[in-house]
């Protein structure tokens, strides 16, 4: 740090050392007043595995927008559906070549016929290029400390040691994975001397009644002093939270949606066609079902040719579920971050039965929730046709509506992205001399 010469950098993580945790009573800090012209911040995605990061990232650079028209945010993202996305004017992105997830720490490319190796040395020469000729003032890295495969590394050293001018936030997840698991990764990988080395700020992307991933994974008091909790990133329109109305005499309405469709289709699609088959007399209800882009086009044709003469529409992909969360009695869906944001911010009750692949994160964060009171836990083991129906005839006959009233008493915070603009505001507020990249 250039602490001696005042440097941008410096005035701007002193400035910014009034952000205490939200809800825990922090100063609010001074604020950008203007339109946001000449800043320019870059947000990093990964996305290896389903829609889940581009989507919060989208919905972060939305409540950018609404408070600064006039920034200029680029997305970094491997996201193979970033196309499906209209981006608000003055977002663009970048897009890396795409890679799959085969197991915890293995990658694939996900359309190219070449090596891994060359895939990797390509991804992370584009975004140490862009970050260089961007010259973000904010770097905002989402969720992975390092990108995958520790991808992000040269651009973060080459911000360290040639413009320290850039503050660098992690956004974090709120659940990892299991604790034990998370300490011996991060020990073994470096992970916690890289978060003090290359981050001024962590930003955790929950709600600490839930989940307080610095205590659980043991960070450091020198992390704990860099991390805020800013509540679940969720869309902003909190207007339609607790509009669940519902249309006299319209049939009941059951959602069922497993997030981009990376290996989850069996688990809980498959189970529920079964059920309504062996059900079908008795069904009362309509059903949407949410296949995602990833899924296979082996399970695609299977579950369109299954649910042929059933109550229920199946649709690979929406650009937006709020509609259909807005209408639903019942959700049933995996644990994914983004889907669960989702669901705390609109639905009524949830059914959550958790992908277990290469991680615990959705069976702790479905375990979280059921703790609370706030959704049923229903672990993939114990998911039958059987079951399955018994459970959604108990939910449907329910006047319960516990995500409802959680919203109305603020118990879980979702105001994630416009608490996390506001920050970037008080960041934006001690920036001086702005200047186009070149200028």
């Amino acid at each position: 740090m250039r602490g001696a010469d005042g440097s941008l950098k410096q005035r701007a993580k002193s400035g910014s050392e009034c952000l205490d945790r939200p809800g825990h009573g922090g100063k609010s800090g001074a604020s950008y007043a203007g339109t946001g012209i000449g800043l320019r911040m870059l947000i990093y995605s990964h996305d290896t595995f389903g829609l889940g990061h581009l989507r919060r990232c989208m919905k972060i650079s939305q409540a950018l927008k609404a408070k600064y028209p006039d920034l200029s945010v680029l997305i970094v993202t491997g996201s193979p559906q970033v196309h499906r996305y209209n981006m608000p004017p003055g977002v663009d992105y970048v897009k890396l070549p795409a890679v799959r997830k085969t197991a915890d720490e293995q990658y694939e490319p996900r359309n190219m016929r070449t090596t891994f190796e060359r895939v990797f040395n390509l991804r992370s020469h584009l975004i140490l290029e862009t970050v260089k000729e961007f010259l973000p003032h904010i770097l905002l890295v989402d969720h992975s400390p390092l990108g995958m495969k520790r991808e992000m590394q040269p651009a973060l050293d080459w911000i360290r040691d040639e413009h320290q001018e850039t503050i660098t936030i992690l956004g974090l997840r709120d659940i990892i994975d299991e604790p034990e698991k998370v300490i011996e990764q991060w020990r073994r990988q470096a992970i916690y001397g890289a978060l003090e080395r290359y981050y001024d700020h962590i930003f955790i992307y929950g709600s600490k009644a839930v989940f307080d991933p610095v205590e659980a994974y043991k960070f450091p008091e020198a992390l704990a002093r860099k991390s805020s909790f800013c509540g679940y990133i969720s869309e902003s329109d909190k207007g339609a939270r607790n509009s669940n109305a519902r249309l006299k005499g319209e049939r009941k309405f059951v959602l069922v949606t497993i997030g981009g469709g990376d290996g989850a289709g069996e688990a809980v699609i498959g189970t529920y066609i079964d059920m309504l088959q062996k059900f079908k007399d008795e069904i009362d209800f309509e059903s949407l079902i949410i296949t995602g882009p990833f899924i296979s086009e082996e399970l695609w044709k299977k579950y369109k040719i299954s649910s042929r003469g059933l109550p229920v529409t199946i649709r690979r992909f929406v650009s937006q579920t709020r509609p259909y969360l807005l209408k639903s009695d019942l959700v049933i869906s995996t644990g994914g971050y983004n889907t669960t944001s989702e669901i705390l911010t609109f639905a009524k009750r949830a059914l959550v039965i958790p992908r277990i692949m290469y991680r615990n994160e959705q069976l702790l964060r479905a375990q979280k929730l059921s703790d609370l009171g706030l959704v049923t836990l229903l672990h993939p083991d114990r998911n039958s046709p059987d079951s399955l129906y018994s459970i959604i005839r108990t939910h449907l006959a329910s006047e319960a509506a516990p995500l409802t009233r959680a919203r109305a008493d603020r118990s879980i915070d979702l105001d994630g992205a416009s608490r996390l603009a506001s920050y970037c505001g008080m960041l934006f507020s001690n920036i001086e001399g702005i200047k186009e990249p070149g200028e």
